[in-house]
């Protein structure tokens, strides 16, 4: 509410700074010094106020989040905010995915944050679109207007889940693909976060966009996980479980002489812009 109060504010300063110059140049033919001082004061204070305000809003959110407030900001939107894993083998052109367990497709280790103490519900009017099992995974409809909000929590880290064990522990120790000896527990660094927002799709009812975060980690594994990663490898590179796959197969979105899909969102996890 706050920043949409803002953007009328710095509006209403540039209306004004363009009506100072109007008068200025185009009403009066004549004017005399103090109506110059006047208008070129105002225009100046209003284009300088305006102009700034709009700034600092586009460098705290961007385009696409002030578009948010403006053009739409009452259409529904499905946000959701996850993270992926790249796990590269030692020495080869070749990434870890596992299988999809709702989409047949292979795709990054990773998964959806977890909600700690956000309320949701009240700051963005949220619609939580979770499994039963899964209350507080952060996926969600809301308004469009509270996406900028949503963009500068989600990087602050604050009130929601920030670690990746969790969902590697689920999809790759507890699924017995690697051993859980090696992996008790991983070093990751931290390369950016993709965002894909305000993309038009309707996959659900009355919903219109969607908003999508993920940050990307890079998995640093020690020579002993290495050396089980390269085992897994040499085992088998291809099951139902899991598959080692090439960055031209990930951009191809398929493998297996195209028989077997990869998910869109795989790229993400190579150097890779949208």
């Amino acid at each position: 509410m706050r920043d949409r109060i803002n953007i009328i504010i710095y509006s209403l300063c540039l209306i004004a700074s363009v009506i100072s110059l109007i008068i200025r140049y185009l009403v009066i033919s004549q004017p005399n010094d103090f109506i110059k001082d006047i208008t070129s004061g105002l225009a100046f204070s209003g284009a300088t106020f305006g102009i700034g305000g709009f700034w600092q809003l586009l460098s705290d959110y961007g385009w696409k989040s002030i578009k948010c407030k403006i053009l739409y900001p009452n259409a529904k939107v499905y946000v959701s905010l996850s993270y992926l894993l790249n796990i590269k083998l030692a020495g080869e052109d070749r990434y870890l995915l596992i299988k999809g367990g709702k989409i047949n497709q292979y795709q990054p280790v990773g998964g959806v944050y977890k909600n700690l103490s956000k309320s949701i519900d009240k700051d963005w009017e949220a619609e939580s679109r979770t499994d039963r099992s899964n209350p507080l995974d952060l996926r969600f409809f809301t308004k469009a207007k509270y996406i900028p909000e949503i963009k500068k929590w989600f990087i602050s880290g604050k009130e929601r889940e920030f670690g990746v064990w969790r969902e590697f522990q689920e999809e790759l120790i507890e699924s017995t693909i690697l051993k859980g000896e090696s992996f008790k527990h991983i070093d990751v660094e931290f390369l950016r976060t993709e965002e894909k927002m305000m993309s038009k799709e309707n996959r659900f009812k009355d919903e219109k966009y969607h908003t999508i975060f993920y940050d990307i980690f890079k998995v640093i594994l020690t020579p002993e996980q290495e050396r089980e990663i390269k085992q897994l490898y040499d085992n088998n590179s291809f099951s139902d479980k899991y598959a080692f796959v090439e960055a031209d197969e990930i951009y191809k979105e398929c493998f297996n002489n195209s028989h077997t899909k990869i998910g869109q969102h795989t790229k993400l996890i190579l150097n890779y812009k949208q």
